[in-house]
């Protein structure tokens, strides 16, 4: 009787298994589903590599803004935990240079503080950044604008380093009183983001290719645009940042070599709003809806009356 049981679950066994392999050939040669396998997997990897570089470009503000913002008090603590971030031979050469500056910036009344003005990618996990450094020292105030050259590379993710991210290398490149040009000529590389910041809160956002660029919006009292493409530019794209007093206005254009990756508008880059005023005999033009209507309108389906 046992030796009958085992003969049928072998049969059984037999029939599973080229059934199944049968049906999974079928399966791999029929075009329509791995059309659709293919079109997933493509999906899903834009979307991992445009979050990989959106999280390269938050570890370099946040690395940056680190490194260059402290005091007398905190300039031992902050500076040695951020070595945390670095590869070993940068960590050790930091962790000396601080310890040597220690003691002097300590007796001194000093502040530092920084403002990312714009951030590029070289290519090759190489980026290039211009930082604006506000000194203040004994009521003796000094503005320097410095531009530096880093390297990424990877690691572990660990609590001191959630990011998975370290600096490999960071070298200054120059340094200088006189003020940058502003250029507002932006350039995009597919798939990779493009932050920037407004000094004010945005109102609305005008563009000559509404669906060519996806836009995503945070706003308070300094507001960040976020713009992505999965495709390159086939012309430039004029934009317009509205504010309630001021306008932004600046176009994108592609570049798979060196994309902008974060560009920090300055106030001076605004011109005042021209406003319409309606008259009893002329009511004016209708308004133009905002980003904030159009998001409801798209996601919810609900039309928004001007």
């Amino acid at each position: 009787m046992k030796k009958v049981v085992l003969e049928i679950l072998l049969a059984i066994a037999i029939i599973w298994a080229s059934t199944s392999t049968f049906l999974y050939l079928q399966l791999k040669n029929n075009p329509r589903v791995v059309a659709v396998t293919t079109g997933v997997n493509s999906s899903l990897s834009q979307e991992s590599v445009q979050l990989s570089e959106l999280e390269k470009i938050t570890f370099l503000r946040q690395y940056l803004d680190r490194y260059f913002t402290y005091d007398s008090n905190n300039f031992w603590q902050s500076q040695t935990s951020l070595t945390f971030l670095m590869a070993p031979e940068l960590r050790a050469s930091r962790i000396d240079e601080v310890r040597r500056l220690r003691e002097k910036i300590q007796q001194k009344n000093l502040t530092q503080k920084s403002d990312l003005l714009s951030l590029a990618s070289q290519g090759n996990n190489r980026f290039s950044a211009v930082i604006s450094l506000q000194l203040n020292e004994d009521q003796n105030k000094s503005i320097l604008i410095t531009t530096l050259s880093l390297e990424l590379g990877s690691t572990e993710r660990t609590l001191e380093n959630p990011w998975g991210l370290l600096v490999r290398k960071m070298d200054f490149v120059k340094s200088s009183t006189d003020a940058i040009a502003f250029n507002s000529h932006l350039k995009i590389k597919p798939k990779v983001p493009l932050s920037i910041t407004l000094p004010c809160a945005i109102e609305n956002i005008e563009s000559s290719s509404e669906t060519t660029l996806k836009t995503k919006i945070t706003t308070l009292n300094v507001s960040e645009i976020q713009l992505s493409t999965a495709s390159s530019l086939k012309e430039p794209v004029q934009m317009k940042a509205l504010c309630k007093d001021k306008e932004f206005s600046f176009d994108v254009v592609s570049a798979n070599e060196n994309p902008d990756l974060f560009v920090a508008f300055p106030i001076s880059a605004g011109v005042e709003r021209k406003k319409e005023i309606p008259t009893a005999n002329q009511p004016g033009k209708p308004r133009k809806k905002d980003i904030y209507e159009k998001t409801i309108e798209n996601v919810l389906g609900i039309k928004v009356d001007n």
